[in-house]
């Protein structure tokens, strides 16, 4: 009776896990953005980008079925734009832009911790900026909209700490401050 139960929860667990395990990734669909933005000793500033790609293997844009997943999220350094020309300039330079063209963020873990109609998003994974690789977490938050998932956050961080040299402009008299806070408002896709 037992080896008749078993082989029973097999042949209905097992097409379930292939299933499972064979749904497309979620892509980045438009509308998506990621921005940083800080200080300096003259103004506050803001470089933004909607040329966001990747995936997610969420399995499913219905936050009570997420639970663990993992992603990928990439952007060009060339669309990341800070409306200044200049200031477009010194970005890409103190980003080391020529030899690292890209931001890349690989989250090893996304857990997704459901309320109601939204979910609290936890990530853990690698950030890579200027060719050096740092380990974070970046929470968010996640609701459902239609057939998307719309993930928004933002997380403070420290360009010293990714190698990147503040710009220092006009013999030193203007300083971009090292801290940051990256944002991120992306919209997942079946």
């Amino acid at each position: 009776m037992r080896k008749q139960l078993f082989a029973g929860a097999l042949v209905v667990a097992v097409p379930a896990l292939i299933a499972a395990s064979t749904l497309p990734p979620l892509t980045f669909g438009a509308g998506s953005k990621v921005w940083v933005s800080g200080t300096s000793t003259v103004r506050g500033w803001r470089c933004e980008s909607t040329q966001v790609s990747g995936t997610a293997d969420a399995g499913s844009t219905d936050i009570a079925q997420i639970g663990q997943a993992r992603g990928e999220l990439t952007i060009p350094l060339s669309t990341l734009d800070c409306s200044n020309g200049t200031m477009n300039g010194h970005m890409r330079n103190a980003l080391k832009a020529q030899q690292n063209p890209t931001i890349r963020f690989r989250a090893t873990s996304v857990r997704v911790t459901p309320s109601g109609a939204e979910g609290a998003v936890a990530m853990t994974g690698q950030l890579t900026i200027a060719g050096q690789t740092r380990d974070v977490t970046i929470n968010g938050t996640a609701v459902r909209e239609g057939n998307s998932l719309r993930v928004r956050g933002t997380e403070q961080l420290t360009m010293t700490d990714f190698g990147v040299q503040p710009p220092r402009l006009m013999a030193g008299t203007m300083r971009v401050h090292a801290p940051v806070t990256v944002g991120f408002d992306v919209i997942l896709r079946p």
